[in-house]
């Protein structure tokens, strides 16, 4: 292809991003959902203004890779640390039961055995990007059930991993399903293993000398390298760049440097991504979801359905209510954005054929398309059968509006407590926000500005004010909670002044590394001292 062909092509990408996205967001739907109508329509199939969708394959891989890149910078150990044993095996018992009715499913159908592990694998799956996007509007994020899905979520990425080592290796190997299964094991363990060793020995002395040369294009250079690299050299090993570029967030998860990579690729993630999702829909056939329509359409609903009722279930035994099990059940019964590259793969390694993967693409569109839908239904259910979950998150974005250089509490225990009785009685702009509802209803009963919402999600921070307000005190009694979330605000706001309570000396040490201005040790009366820090800082 011509320079110019190829920059007229960009264009026509281009344009499509900027019409697709407004649009969809201003009708509160996923934009993947859009990129792949995009796609249909500019792609041979619709218009025929691109009529060659494999030129533009190796963007869309890179697209591929840079979503996988984010989804392993996701998986740090303080997020997996902190998840209830009972959510966690929620996750996993969900993809486990998922993929073994739709992949029995698949076999009573036709489907290969391998191809049956990859489509149950690839459809009990959720859409990471919907789900978020729909929490977020909704102000759910911070609540018990945003929390539950975003665990679902996240349990869910770990499964990306496995799939994607399973798919070449199933193309490959003619021997038995034990022997391809095992021989998917050795290679994901093997691999994984040996990039994780050389990259904790090679990774922070690179990122020591790019942070210190100031450089924004160095820091996106090795960025690029690191990702690039490594997943050469796992297509090398046999695997896939995908799955090189997971590790590679592995990798990087764990480092200092991690909030600093997510904002240097976040452009270049979604252009890319949108990019792929536009490649997908250039190749869908529309010719075959005309002539069978009743096919996707029982796919789609059928998909909806299966997760659906499997989750409830299992949400109940997790200690959800009725309703509250209905809500989750619903805004994760959609497919997933990652089936579109685990089912491109696929096909790739003719695993699937074309005719298989293309109805159940378009039964995954269908799917996300219909997730808003599905949600305010769930919402409807809870309003009408059990109380709102976090009354406290709308009332405190309204009520942080017109505050400024006031002060955050986060944690409502006795120092939390003490704390903000203390700017009440002296008449200090604050905030103070606690995840356990008995103690919000405490306070508020007491006439104290606290909120119901998780104080270590940044979201909800930035509900609060948090990038207007003079400081934050921290009370959480998670001692690995407070920490992380003192070392990530003092990254993302370096002029914020943080204050934090420890239980012990240890403790202490801890968050003075992580960048607390001022710890108190539970020596003596904590709150009392926090309060009278804060109030130095004030009138100083």
């Amino acid at each position: 292809m011509s320079l110019h062909a190829l920059l007229a092509e960009a264009i026509v990408f281009l344009v499509a991003t900027v019409l697709v996205v407004p649009i969809f967001e201003r009708l509160r739907a996923s934009p993947l959902v859009g990129y792949l109508l995009a796609g249909l329509i500019i792609g041979p199939a619709g218009l025929g203004i691109v009529t060659h969708a494999e030129e533009i394959e190796p963007l869309a891989e890179l697209g591929i890779m840079m979503l996988m890149f984010s989804v392993g910078l996701e998986m740090t150990f303080e997020r997996l640390k902190v998840m209830r044993p009972r959510i966690l095996l929620l996750g996993f018992l969900q993809i486990l039961l998922t993929s073994a009715v739709i992949g029995g499913l698949s076999l009573k159908a036709g489907f290969s055995v391998g191809g049956a592990l990859v489509v149950g694998g690839s459809l009990a799956l959720s859409s990471t990007a919907v789900v978020l996007q729909l929490l977020a509007e909704r102000h759910e994020l911070a609540t018990r059930i945003g929390r539950a899905a975003m665990a679902v979520l996240l349990i869910q990425d770990l499964a990306i991993g496995p799939l994607l080592v399973l798919v070449p290796v199933l193309g490959a190997h003619s021997g038995s399903m034990a022997g391809a299964l095992g021989m998917a094991a050795l290679k994901a363990v093997g691999v994984l293993a040996g990039i994780l060793i050389v990259g904790r020995l090679a990774l922070r002395p690179l990122f020591q000398v790019t942070s210190k040369s100031r450089n924004p294009e160095l820091f996106m250079a090795s960025t690029l390298l690191i990702l690039i690299g490594t997943g050469l050299a796992v297509a090398w090993g046999g695997l896939s760049m995908a799955l090189g570029a997971f590790a590679a967030g592995l990798m990087l998860a764990e480092t200092e440097h991690r909030h600093r990579v997510m904002e240097t690729i976040q452009p270049f993630r979604g252009l890319l991504m949108g990019l792929f999702f536009m490649a997908v829909g250039m190749v869908i056939d529309l010719k075959l979801a005309a002539s069978h329509f009743g096919l996707v359409a029982g796919l789609t609903f059928g998909l909806l359905a299966i997760k659906t009722l499997l989750l409830f279930p299992l949400a109940r035994f997790s200690g959800f209510g009725w309703a509250s099990a209905a809500r989750l059940s619903l805004i994760l019964a959609q497919g997933s954005e990652f089936a579109f590259v685990v089912f491109s793969l696929a096909e790739n390694q003719r695993v699937l054929s074309s005719a298989q993967a293309q109805p159940l693409l378009l039964a995954i569109a269908f799917s996300m398309a219909l997730t808003p839908l599905l949600t305010a239904l769930g919402g409807a259910l809870g309003r009408k059968f059990e109380p709102y979950e976090a009354p406290g998150l709308d009332q405190m974005q309204k009520s942080a509006e017109d505050l400024k250089d006031h002060v955050i509490v986060a944690g409502m225990g006795r120092v939390g407590r003490s704390v903000t009785e203390r700017f009440h009685k002296r008449g200090v702009p604050y905030l103070a926000v606690e995840g356990r509802r008995h103690r919000v209803v405490d306070a508020k009963a007491a006439g104290l500005a606290v909120f119901h919402a998780d104080a270590t999600d940044l979201t909800v921070l930035e509900a609060a004010g948090i990038e207007r307000a003079q400081a934050l005190v921290v009370a959480l009694g998670d001692a690995e909670g407070a920490a992380h979330l003192v070392a990530t605000l003092r990254y993302l706001f370096p002029s914020l002044r943080i204050l934090a309570r420890a239980r012990t000396e240890a403790q202490g040490r801890q968050l003075s590394r992580a960048g607390a201005d001022e710890v108190v040790v539970e020596k003596q009366d904590a709150g009392d001292r926090l309060a009278s820090s804060v109030a130095v800082g004030i009138d100083a």
